[in-house]
């Protein structure tokens, strides 16, 4: 690791108060003068250092550069990402993601982008994904449980999108089935989890979670203003996000998908659940009431001639009525 890595993740651990030049010296075994060009590099790829004489440095409160040291600090068992890439601009977080999987990239690599030019949602529609405005995220996993075990693993992210909101920020998400967060009716999150199948043992190859989350309020387009709302809009504050992108992947780590406790959390915080709804597929649409979700992970509905039936993600999309 260079001496300008070094002293930011020693910045980014050291949030709220400052190093000093001789401190940063001693625990790198180089030069003041190194320290000091070692800052400037940092100041030149836009991080904002604070330099006070006879104090040291400290990076700016509102500096909120993406980087594997800012969210490090942040991670109960960091062990379990041994791998976490950040990058200025990607296509799709999931694209990367899956091409690193091919290459044999292990489980745990995590991929984030500052902003996407072709980000994706279920269902082929786009994830709007300006520069620096959200959370754009891909988690690599290559899962040992079968794999009708690991299809619980959309539903598991929404639960630990919705623990990690209300560690880091103190708010109450929902879950709209099977895969959108939402604050105060309005959608906050997006989770697309995509995999492949080993089918000689049935078993998960590999599988990402992609998680697009609205920070800032951005500049949506005028068909998303009234549907989305972002974390800056519901706080009244800009939010760092290198917290929130550790502590969303400690919770990921810590859900168990083959005991499935997860689930009570997932009906608790369904905002579907008990209402009507339209099941929208490739056959037309139909009203139902959202009667229940089973241990699978499916929708069960009941139509208005009283047929009931139990959704997969894969098939349906759905609006509350």
């Amino acid at each position: 690791m260079s001496s300008k890595d070094t002293i930011l993740r020693l910045l980014e651990e050291s949030r709220g108060r400052y190093l000093s030049g001789n401190e940063l010296s001693e625990q790198l075994g180089i030069s003041r003068t190194a320290v000091w060009k070692a800052v400037r590099q940092l100041e030149e790829e836009g991080y904002t250092v604070l330099a006070v004489n006879k104090k040291g440095y400290q990076l700016a409160e509102d500096c909120d550069i993406l980087s594997s040291q800012s969210i490090r600090p942040f991670l109960r068992r960091p062990e379990l990402y041994p791998d976490i890439q950040v990058h200025k601009l990607l296509e799709s977080t999931n694209k990367t993601a899956k091409e690193l999987a091919n290459h044999g990239a292990s489980s745990g690599t995590v991929v984030l982008a500052e902003q996407q030019s072709g980000g994706r949602g279920r269902l082929g529609r786009s994830f709007y994904s300006p520069s620096g405005a959200g959370i754009y995220m891909t988690v690599l996993l290559r899962p040992t449980e079968p794999a009708e075990t690991t299809m619980l693993i959309t539903s598991a992210a929404a639960v630990a999108v919705c623990r990690a909101l209300k560690a880091v920020c103190g708010l109450e998400a929902q879950i709209k089935w099977v895969n959108d967060v939402y604050l105060d009716g309005r959608k906050l999150c997006g989770i697309l989890t995509e995999a492949a199948v080993n089918f000689e043992d049935h078993r998960m190859d590999y599988l990402i979670i992609g998680i697009g989350i609205n920070v800032t309020n951005g500049d949506f387009p005028p068909e998303l203003r009234e549907a989305a709302i972002s974390l800056e809009e519901k706080l009244g504050r800009r939010l760092p996000r290198s917290p929130l992108i550790g502590e969303l992947l400690n919770q990921l780590s810590e859900i168990d998908l083959s005991q499935r406790q997860f689930l009570e959390e997932y009906r608790a915080r369904s905002f579907v659940l008990g209402s009507y709804v339209n099941v929208i597929s490739p056959t037309g649409t139909e009203r139902a009431l959202a009667v229940n979700i089973n241990d699978q992970g499916h929708l069960l509905i009941r139509l208005d001639d009283g047929t009931e039936k139990a959704l997969s993600s894969g098939e349906i999309s759905i609006r509350k009525v």
